[in-house]
């Protein structure tokens, strides 16, 4: 329903008994290019996502399609790729026959350390917490916290702590704050300097180190320190629950 329908791919072949159009026959190739296709609408051209492949087979097909594409994909469409269940497979023949924990973890669902279970993979092993933005949030607790804002490193005016909307740099090392829409303002190119008159940024680079940010990531932790209480002392809980556990358990070891 998002793609013109100047822009189709594939069209339906005649029709049905009732008379309506009859669906193309589905191919890894089509599914591929339509994938292709849907990426680069105004739909979906903006949208901060990241497209996984879990099969060889499926990866290699991108790759083609890409290479033999007129039109590209925009650079900040992330690409992962995780092949688990070929390396397992791998791992499984060699092994003798396991417990059906084992075969579980195997087929990447769940793995059980104590059966020696395979690690999870493929969407098992996708995070559905915050865990991967972690040491962002640290950060940002302890530079809001401390009220050690600054100045705005897009107007360089200074930041009163507890007023108005403040985002702060997602890289390593870096703790530059702005306004909002300082940051905004910066992140999205003017209509004479090639920009395509878009409300939302992307992504860009940090003023003060220079490194990529994503405005998804940003705007991620900044909803989370500012109204989700909750999953931040979670997520600060857990790290310390580890950290206990671990000690724990070198102390047993000794």
């Amino acid at each position: 329903m998002h793609i013109p329908s100047s822009s189709r791919l594939t069209v339906s072949g005649g029709k049905t008994k009732r008379g309506r159009p009859r669906r193309p026959i589905k191919s890894l190739v089509s599914i591929i290019s339509n994938i292709h296709l849907l990426l680069r609408v105004p739909s979906f051209a903006r949208w901060p996502l990241r497209l996984h492949f879990f099969a060889p087979e499926a990866h290699e097909t991108w790759k083609k399609w890409c290479s033999t594409a007129i039109e590209p994909l925009r650079e900040s469409l992330t690409v992962v790729t995780d092949f688990g269940q070929t390396r397992t497979t791998k791992a499984k023949s060699k092994k003798p026959a396991s417990s059906a924990a084992t075969e579980v973890g195997a087929e990447g669902v769940a793995g059980n350390s104590t059966t020696g279970g395979a690690e999870p993979w493929g969407i098992h092993a996708l995070p559905l917490d915050y865990e991967p933005i972690k040491e962002y949030v640290i950060k940002s607790q302890n530079v809001f916290e401390f009220e050690q804002e600054g100045n705005c490193i897009v107007c360089r005016e200074a930041i009163v702590s507890g007023q108005g909307l403040h985002a702060i740099c997602s890289n390593e090392g870096c703790e530059g704050v702005g306004h909002l829409s300082c940051w905004s303002r910066h992140l999205l190119p003017a209509p004479d300097a090639g920009g395509d008159g878009s409300i939302l940024p992307v992504q860009g680079r940090c003023p003060q180190c220079n490194g990529g940010v994503r405005w998804g990531d940003m705007m991620t932790e900044l909803t989370l320190r500012i109204r989700g209480q909750k999953d931040v002392e979670k997520l600060l809980k857990t790290k310390r629950k580890r950290a206990t556990t671990k000690a724990k358990t070198s102390a047993e070891a000794a």
